[in-house]
């Protein structure tokens, strides 16, 4: 791998704490609006849930560091603590953004049954099916909460294209498709932040036009 490249891996691998503090410094920001207008269920729960996402970036590049930045679909802890993380921050953000009983139940049934699940016969198929379900909540939880089409986008650039570039990765060994993946996830995040961002001004312009 050419150092160029390498360098550019780990830069977008790095582009996860950008993010992640650009949405909890969103959500400060309009703290008062989601707390007495939307009223979200918990702010710090949100803001723990991306704090979930940015620890699942620092095991992502410690296992990095050990395998020289080239990716490998492999079974380990790190691995193991990457989804769960990821896990943990989709539904943390959803639980602290709407209330509702029953996608409770299945929010937290993910957050144990992820890494339970994970490496059943040295695979991550299971695993991977159980991570659906929280990624659909998190998505229609925005949704309901932000009432914005945008944050469906979320699911194209974090789902679709990140595991398109995963798929061409291990099919090709092409490490240039290493750089995508994480970068695409990042701007499924940026697009929720977006939305989050002028979320004010659509509840005011809505107001004046009731």
């Amino acid at each position: 791998m050419s150092p160029t490249l390498k360098a550019t891996i780990i830069a977008a691998h790095l582009s996860t704490y950008v993010v992640v503090a650009i949405n909890i410094w969103i959500f400060y920001r309009r703290r008062e609006f989601f707390q007495t207008a939307v009223k979200v269920r918990s702010l710090p729960l949100i803001y723990t849930g991306f704090i979930c996402f940015a620890l699942a970036a620092t095991c992502e590049i410690a296992e990095h560091m050990g395998d020289a930045w080239i990716y490998e679909s492999q079974i380990s802890v790190l691995n193991r603590l990457f989804y769960t993380f990821i896990t943990a921050g989709l539904c943390l953000v959803a639980l602290g953004l709407r209330k509702s009983r029953v996608l409770d139940v299945l929010l937290i049934a993910s957050m144990v049954a992820v890494p339970l699940t994970y490496g059943i016969q040295d695979s991550k198929s299971v695993m991977q099916m159980i991570s659906l379900v929280p990624a659909v909540i998190f998505v229609y939880t925005w949704y309901k909460v932000m009432e914005d089409w945008r944050v469906f986008l979320y699911l194209l650039f974090s789902n679709v294209l990140s595991l398109a570039f995963g798929i061409a990765l291990i099919a090709t060994e092409e490490q240039v498709f290493h750089v995508f993946i994480g970068p695409a996830s990042a701007i499924g995040l940026l697009i929720l932040g977006y939305v989050t961002w002028i979320q004010p001004q659509k509840y005011r312009d809505l107001s004046q036009e009731n």
